[in-house]
């Protein structure tokens, strides 16, 4: 179980790290082209990456046939394989799971830390707090935050597209983008290419933030830059919770003031490539997993001919003693179904176990495997355990 979850984990940190690659280098010419709520939009190809890998894989390849369903014999011979993977999978599997468990942890106690500080005044419609900037905070209740001295600082005109940008972020679902950020954070935590991501991607949500509220106040662009301007910047983000950061570059939001809006036309076009990067990108990591077996290709016989497993002599010695012992046997089987190479992958500490095992398998004959594309018999290798039961030894018996 623990290895096949860290397997998930590495095939999932890889498509994220070359759907990561790939805003990278593409979200600066989006903004240039197509403008800032594109590149942020592009965004959405990380968390699809991670999902479509994590989807069952495609059927095909290579597979070999074991009736199917488990082989089962008189000395307890299966052709399943059992989980492997010692001590070091469980252990690498708890340390991740400590450290996203931590991450998490601070980031409740940061998101908790500026709740305490708010003051909801009654019949007001917004909180309330000395020290932080205009935020947006709060996932099912969403509550904008302004400062003490807000009507003080800023003009009655720059109060409005303030409230108004805060509000964008509300209507653009924003809030529960960042909480999937903050989410990815966690299970990557190990991955530094996550954290100097997430800065990014909270760039760009301020850039098209301010891109939809110059649209819709476009002669206040003067008024706008002047705002941010006057507002003081928080010092780091809010896991579930947006506002204006010191690592914003606030040179690049006044220059995006000045850029020309995109029209009708470059919208429908942007629109249409977000999609199909999107699509493009979650499909190349679905179809980058190794193909799973198909239930379709497990065939059950062949012109009536079955898998046929010789159960191996139980060692007389070991029955006159009452010992029993597994014997892990990898075996190559030809195309024509016979075994073309044997070999012990895990021993029984036994040297008669395991030259029984082996003994045994030379007189195997399996349903050969398929090709998955062509429907053709071919050689692969299975790994078929053996269990030497001392409550039931069996000395000789016929082929199954």
């Amino acid at each position: 179980m623990a290895s096949e979850l860290l397997l998930e984990l590495f095939q999932a940190t890889v498509a994220l790290t070359g759907a990561l690659a790939l805003v990278a280098l593409l979200r600066r010419p989006l903004r240039r082209w197509l403008g800032a709520g594109v590149a942020y939009a592009a965004w959405i190809v990380v968390p699809l990456a991670v999902v479509a890998v994590l989807l069952p894989a495609r059927s095909g390849g290579t597979v070999l046939s074991a009736g199917g369903e488990a082989l089962v014999v008189s000395t307890g011979l299966s052709a399943s394989l059992p989980a492997t993977g010692g001590v070091l999978a469980p252990a690498l599997l708890a340390l991740w799971l400590s450290g996203a468990f931590a991450l998490a942890l601070l980031m409740g106690v940061r998101q908790w830390r500026f709740r305490q500080a708010l003051r909801r005044e009654p019949g007001q419609p917004f909180d309330r707090s000395g020290g932080a900037s205009p935020a947006v905070t709060g996932l099912l209740r969403p509550r904008i935050v302004l400062p003490d001295d807000f009507q003080s600082r800023y003009t009655p005109q720059e109060q409005r597209l303030v409230i108004a940008h805060e509000q964008m972020h509300i209507a653009r679902g924003d809030l529960p983008a960042q909480a999937l950020a903050s989410l990815l954070r966690c299970l990557f935590w190990f991955h530094p290419l996550v954290h100097l991501a997430a800065g990014r991607f909270r760039f760009d949500q301020e850039l098209a933030c301010d891109a939809a509220v110059v649209a819709r106040f476009p002669d206040a662009r003067r008024s706008y830059g002047d705002a941010m301007l006057k507002t003081q910047l928080a010092a780091f983000g809010l896991p579930l919770g947006c506002h204006w950061q010191s690592c914003h570059p606030l040179k690049e939001r006044v220059r995006m003031l000045k850029q020309t809006l995109p029209g009708p036309r470059r919208r429908r076009i942007a629109a249409a490539l977000v999609v199909a990067l999107a699509a493009l990108t979650s499909l190349a990591a679905w179809a980058a997993q190794p193909a799973a077996p198909s239930p379709d290709i497990l065939a059950t016989s062949d012109g009536g001919q079955v898998d046929v497993l010789t159960p191996p002599k139980y060692p007389a010695g070991a029955a006159a003693k009452g010992l029993g012992g597994l014997v892990m046997l990898d075996v190559l089987v030809g195309a024509d179904g016979v075994p073309k190479e044997i070999k012990v992958s895990q021993s029984s500490n036994d040297e008669a176990f395991d030259q029984a095992a082996v003994d045994a398998a030379r007189n195997w004959r399996f349903n050969a495997g398929r090709n998955g594309a062509t429907g053709e018999k071919v050689e692969g290798w299975v790994r078929v355990p053996v269990n030497f039961s001392p409550d039931e030894p069996v000395e000789e018996s016929a082929p199954q």
